[in-house]
């Protein structure tokens, strides 16, 4: 199943901090529930795992990330990565294209554009909840990030996956207000 996931978030911290964090592998991946970086390769791609867990669903999935491109005077970057899940039932390929924008207020908008490709038991789950899964995902890292470039690391959420019943719960509540105000699927 192929989709694209459009993503912004705001961050309180200066447009250009934000960029150098974000093309920071290894300082970036903790600040996304349940990703680790397990390695580097020599060609500059870095070894990753994810886990995500939706109520008594857990996929956990490793492979490679690197960077493709990057503008620096625009904070512009594209980043590949490509996994498989650890039991071997799927894959999952992905394009990430970021941009960073000064805000008003003096801190950074971040928008992540990604196209996917998944295959095996999530792609089952369906587009509305992998949006809804990563909308979660992408606001959990905003909050971690923001913790990072104040320099207070230790109150990063740890590298638990983001799930469990918690999720399940927020996904449905998130779905039927939408559904309350017409917005469907």
């Amino acid at each position: 199943m192929g989709l694209v996931i459009e993503n912004r978030f705001d961050v309180a911290a200066a447009p250009d901090e934000v960029y150098r964090l974000m093309l920071d592998v290894e300082r970036i991946a903790p600040c996304i529930p349940g990703a680790e970086v397990t390695g580097r390769g020599d060609d500059g791609s870095y070894e990753a795992r994810v886990t995500v867990k939706l109520g008594p669903v857990s996929m956990s999935y490793r492979g490679t990330v690197a960077i493709d491109s990057h503008d620096d005077a625009a904070r512009t970057a594209a980043l590949r990565a490509k996994a498989t899940e650890a039991r071997g039932q799927g894959t999952a390929q992905a394009t990430m294209a970021m941009a960073v924008e000064a805000t008003e207020s003096g801190g950074s908008s971040v928008s992540v554009s990604t196209d996917m490709l998944v295959t095996g038991r999530v792609a089952q789950m369906g587009k509305g909840i992998m949006q809804d899964v990563a909308t979660r995902m992408i606001g959990q890292m905003a909050r971690n990030m923001e913790a990072v470039l104040d320099g207070n690391p230790a109150t990063v959420i740890d590298a638990k996956p983001v799930g469990g019943v918690g999720l399940a719960a927020g996904v449905l509540a998130d779905r039927v207000r939408r559904r309350g105000r017409g917005e469907g699927e």
